[in-house]
């Protein structure tokens, strides 16, 4: 039994709440949502997930992926109005997926903004999309394993374009010969699909009947039309989606309309109403008095078609209120998500930094330290790291106070960072312990940075932070060789630190297993 859309998005909500999935799932879960959220009309929780899944994507620095979450961004700014936001992440998708030669991400920007312009009722710029797609080099993505669905969307949405296009004269002549041969291929490839009934997915099935239902009214078959609109409005009410449903309703309507069968035409059109209103559709509501106007019109019910177009005026002028209100909503929701990653970046930021100093705290040495070691392990090259300790720091605090103690480590840090070069780093490990990274130093050369970074805190003047404060510190030097896992490379370095100690302080010594090189 298929899921109702309501009980879809909830199972798709529960599965993001897993903490074993992937980035990369996660990320295709949160286009999931968006897909249906927008399908029930909700879109402040599509943005939500849009943003969610583009946050993430770019995370993974995986570009296809990326063209995934921009093509569902733009498509919920479809939906709130907002064309120009929809038309800049269309363009950023686009631009990614040829960046990245993904064929198949530049097939499903172009299927979607079909899409986009066949809900605008620009039936002619959906043609001539697709018809490019058609001509390029990448029309192969479509022909992808895991490109099932876009092609049948492609197929889909060149039957709309081109059907209502030609219904209404409106494809340049240029152009007709290519669209009239694809129409026919894309014809035949849905009539296929047709035929393996249950084998569709209900939704995809009932955007196959109504792409049939528009080219028999081209050919002017009403007898199929009419057929293939029932069995829409029939298919559409077992999919819990009332905007599908009204949808459906109103086609059928333009083809009873067709066939003269103009009570039923308005009886659709008055139903279609009702499941719009219900579903706070007011796009669709206004479209479809429209029609209701226009049948009323045909049938000579004059006064009921002039009221309906009234409302038909008014509901604009709703419709224009909710798109302000809902563009605002979405607009915030993207700029409470802005405001979040900055918050995220500056917590992640703080928990790599020293809150004292300012400079890197031991969890982000580490993790340095541990990239160097690897990056020497495979073939690249050696560098070397410090340990050093401020000699006597504990009488600092005791004679002067810990605000002097906190005073000095902030100067030590000014000091040091000022002689280091641009790819070396100073961080605190705690309490007066730090570590020099000397990226990239063979060990003479780190023996000459820390024999000056040692005479550099000998030779400071103190006297600013406490008459007759001297300061001098001590190092003990190894490589990041990568024969070593980090932690007996920070032992060897420890070791080296308490050999200077031993030697009286304010020196630089070199691990034992060091020394002879």
């Amino acid at each position: 039994m298929t899921l109702s859309r309501r009980t879809a998005l909830q199972e798709v909500e529960k599965k993001l709440t897993q903490s074993e999935i992937s980035a990369a799932e996660r990320t295709l879960l949160h286009r999931d949502a968006v897909y249906i959220a927008i399908d029930l009309g909700e879109a402040a929780c599509a943005m939500t997930h849009a943003l969610s899944a583009l946050e993430l994507a770019r995370a993974c620095q995986d570009g296809p992926l990326q063209v995934k979450a921009h093509v569902a961004l733009a498509l919920v700014q479809a939906e709130s109005y907002d064309d120009l936001g929809a038309s800049v992440q269309f363009a950023l998708a686009d631009e990614l997926a040829r960046e990245h030669h993904d064929d198949r991400g530049v097939a499903l920007v172009a299927v979607n903004t079909s899409h986009y312009e066949l809900e605008r009722r620009n039936y002619v710029e959906a043609v001539l999309v697709l018809i490019r797609l058609l001509r390029s080099e990448h029309v192969r993505g479509l022909a992808l394993p895991e490109s099932v669905g876009l092609l049948n969307t492609f197929h889909i949405n060149f039957v709309v374009g081109a059907a209502e296009a030609l219904l209404s004269a409106q494809i340049p002549l240029a152009e007709q010969p290519e669209a009239a041969e694809q129409l026919r291929l894309s014809v035949a490839f849905l009539r296929g699909m047709e035929r393996e009934g249950n084998d569709v997915p209900s939704l995809e099935a009932t955007a196959v009947l109504d792409a049939l239902t528009r080219y028999a009214l081209w050919q002017g078959d009403l007898k199929a039309a009419q057929q293939l609109a029932d069995e829409h409005v029939r298919l559409t009410g077992q999919a819990d989606v009332p905007v599908l449903y009204g949808r459906a309703l109103l086609d059928r309507s333009r083809v009873r309309g067709q066939i003269g069968d103009l009570e039923a035409a308005i009886d659709d059109a008055q139903q279609a109403i009702e499941h719009f209103k219900a579903a706070a559709n007011g796009l669709w509501e206004t479209r479809a008095r429209e029609t209701l106007a226009e049948a009323y019109a045909h049938a000579g019910r004059f006064e009921q078609a002039f009221e309906t177009q009234r409302a038909v005026t008014r509901g604009v002028e709703r419709l224009f209120r909710d798109y302000h209100q809902q563009r605002a909503l979405v607009g915030q929701i993207a700029q409470q998500a802005r405001e979040a990653k900055v918050h995220a970046q500056a917590m992640a930021q703080a928990a790599l930094s020293d809150p004292l100093t300012g400079i890197p705290n031991r969890t982000q040495a580490m993790q340095v330290m541990a990239r160097l070691r690897d990056r020497a392990a495979s073939g690249g090259p050696v560098s070397a790291i410090a340990l050093m300790d401020l000699d006597h720091f504990k009488r600092v605090n005791d004679l002067y106070g810990h605000i002097t103690g906190d005073a000095v480590l902030t100067e030590v840090t000014r000091l040091l960072t000022a002689e280091l070069r641009s790819d070396d780093m100073l961080a605190r490990l705690g309490g007066e312990e730090f570590v020099v990274i000397l990226t990239g130093a063979p060990l003479d050369e780190a023996v000459r940075l820390c024999e000056h970074l040692r005479d550099t805190l000998h030779r400071a003047n103190w006297e600013h932070i406490a008459p007759g404060l001297n300061m001098t510190g001590s190092f003990g030097i190894t490589v990041l060789s990568g024969e070593l896992d980090l932690t007996a490379t920070l032992q060897a370095a420890d070791h080296a630190l308490y050999a200077a100690k031993a030697v009286g302080r304010n020196a630089v010594q070199v691990a034992p297993q060091l020394q002879c090189v």
